[in-house]
């Protein structure tokens, strides 16, 4: 991010430059016939699938700049958080005033 050569022996640090939300799909396995006695088969795990976010691009960068990067990122977070808070107390306002309609 710096565009610095780094010293030898200095750690790197791996930061997610860009991300995006992901959906996976569960999978659906037909359940195994059952096998009585010492030699029964374990039963298989299904996957249920879910969501979360699968990352984009990451970059090896020095500590220096992964802390920065870290306090940005934080930054970002807080505002969008403020915003968000902002958000549902002007809905909430609006809501109590239109019973009239």
């Amino acid at each position: 991010m710096c565009g610095k050569v780094a010293p030898p022996r200095t750690k790197a640090h791996r930061v997610t430059v860009a991300s995006r939300p992901k959906e996976y799909r569960g999978s659906v396995e037909v359940a195994p016939r059952r096998r009585f006695g010492r030699f029964r088969e374990a039963p298989k795990q299904r996957d249920r699938g879910g969501r979360g976010h699968e990352i984009v691009k990451e970059m090896s960068v020095c500590s220096m700049c992964a802390e920065a990067h870290r306090d940005k990122q934080l930054a970002i977070e807080e505002a969008a958080k403020a915003a968000a808070a902002q958000a549902a107390v002007e809905e909430s306002d609006d809501s109590y005033g239109d019973d009239d309609e």
